[in-house]
């Protein structure tokens, strides 16, 4: 039985290896034999492929997750999933970001402090910046004419990989590639602490999300999943002054992992909430002398609503109550995020799997409500948790927003109507079942347990 279920795991590995060696030259190969014309697009070509490495993906979790488990880890498995989740994102280093040019902002933000200048001084066609322009990353930065967008800590790494020489595409994605590793190695690290088995890991290091939009689009999400999965680490193994730290370094980087601080501060919660304002504090204050310019465009992304972009839930309340400002829905749906996070910081966390749980519950919650704007690699953090409940609406809905790059190849610019009811209709219908499951039967769902995995693990 072992033997069957590694050889065909060994043989998705396989049936899924050309479609990434092939990846965007898949396009040009059809164009030149004729089964496709001109008029197919490059991102249609794109999701061609997938699907089809979704249906890989999907079926990889089945052989993993199946009945016929056995009752004992199996190393084999582990081997196949670490071995071609490094082969697929080695295939796609080389190629340039097609779907993002976040990337190139990251590299120019490294190369302004460089030469001594804070990076939320000037937006990047700034006179003052005229010299640091070239012909490989200043032509493909988005926003040009606004400051950078991401925070402090974002800008710390920035700087410190351009001084470790990191000035250029591939070496940028090549961090992120070596950051991404180590998140796979930190999660099937947690799930042997906690008695579930590596294997489940498959769930992150095979979501063709995670791996196109870390290998090939370099996406410094890539990097807050790493200290989120730290975090994690770290009270599993009853650290957790050094979680709360490492929490405060994911938020650093983006914003959102904030959403989960109720969930890790479980004993000395004061003393919790001085020590992640502190490490945040602490990237800031090189930046602070340009004022209130340190918040760079985030405002403005975060409020104005010609910002906004695939937007679900949100999207959906405007329709059917049009008398509702985009304003007015947003503070609501905030103040749905904020009391679930009350609740989650008053109640009692037994151990480690409660933890996990609610920051699930948190994540999923921030992503569905509080999100100003839903592009693809938003979603990545919320992947991890996968591992632990392979969640039929979190599966479904990362394998289907890619579909909102169409936005980009429609000629309006405008995301065709049909992607967003694809995208969340059967999204949240899935949730909301999934939601009252979880209310029936609890503990016995998360993480959804196989044959010889402990029931019970407690610090």
């Amino acid at each position: 039985m072992i033997r069957k279920r590694v050889l065909s795991l060994a043989t998705l590995g396989l049936m899924g290896t050309p479609i990434y060696a092939l990846n965007f030259r898949l396009y040009g190969v059809l164009l030149k034999r004729g089964l496709i014309g001109p008029e197919t697009g490059t991102f249609t070509i794109l999701l061609y492929q997938y699907v089809t490495l979704g249906i890989l993906y999907l079926v990889g979790i089945g052989i993993v997750f199946g009945r016929n488990s056995e009752k004992r880890t199996t190393p084999e498995l582990l081997y196949i999933v670490l071995f071609f989740a490094l082969i697929y994102r080695i295939l796609l280093i080389p190629f340039q970001p097609v779907l993002s040019s976040d990337v190139y902002r990251y590299i120019w933000d490294g190369r302004v402090q460089s030469q001594g200048t804070n990076p939320y001084r000037y937006s990047p066609n700034h006179e003052a910046l005229q010299e640091l322009r070239d012909a490989a990353i200043y032509p493909h930065i988005n926003r040009k004419g606004s400051p950078t967008i991401y925070p402090a800590g974002a800008q710390a790494i920035f700087y410190l990989l351009n001084k470790l020489g990191v000035r250029d595409v591939l070496t940028f994605k090549g961090m992120t590639l070596l950051c991404d590793m180590g998140s796979i190695v930190l999660l099937f690290m947690i799930l042997g602490n906690l008695g579930l088995r590596r294997e489940r890991v498959l769930v992150y290091a095979w979501n063709p999300l995670v791996i196109y939009e870390l290998a090939n689009n370099g996406h410094l999400d890539g990097f807050v999943v790493f200290f989120v999965l730290l975090t994690f680490w770290f009270m599993a193994t009853d650290r957790p002054k050094a979680s709360v730290a490492s929490l405060g370094v994911a938020t650093s980087l983006k914003l959102y992992p904030l959403v989960i601080l109720p969930t890790i501060l479980r004993e000395k919660k004061g003393q919790g909430v001085l020590i992640f304002s502190a490490v945040i504090l602490l990237f800031y204050l090189p930046y602070l002398s340009v004022g209130r310019q340190v918040l760079g465009f985030l405002p403005e992304y975060l409020t104005n609503p010609r910002e906004t972009f695939n937007l679900g839930l949100k999207a959906y309340l405007l329709m059917f109550f049009p008398f509702l400002s985009h304003w007015m829905v947003t503070m609501i749906l905030t103040g749905v995020l904020t009391a679930a996070g009350v609740l989650v910081w008053k109640k009692r966390k037994k151990d480690v799997i409660d933890i996990i749980r609610f920051a699930y519950f948190l994540a999923g919650l921030q992503i569905v409500l509080a999100t100003a704007s839903l592009h693809p690699w938003y979603l990545l953090w919320v992947i991890p948790f996968l591992s632990f409940y392979p969640s039929p609406a979190w599966l479904y809905f990362s394998l289907t927003v890619p579909f909102s790059y169409l936005k980009y190849q429609s000629p309006q610019g405008i995301l065709p109507g049909w992607v967003t009811h694809m995208e969340y209709v059967p999204f949240l219908a899935l949730l909301a079942m999934e939601y009252f499951m979880f209310q029936r039967f609890d503990r016995h769902l998360f993480p959804r347990r196989l044959p010889g995995e402990r029931s019970v693990y407690r610090v």
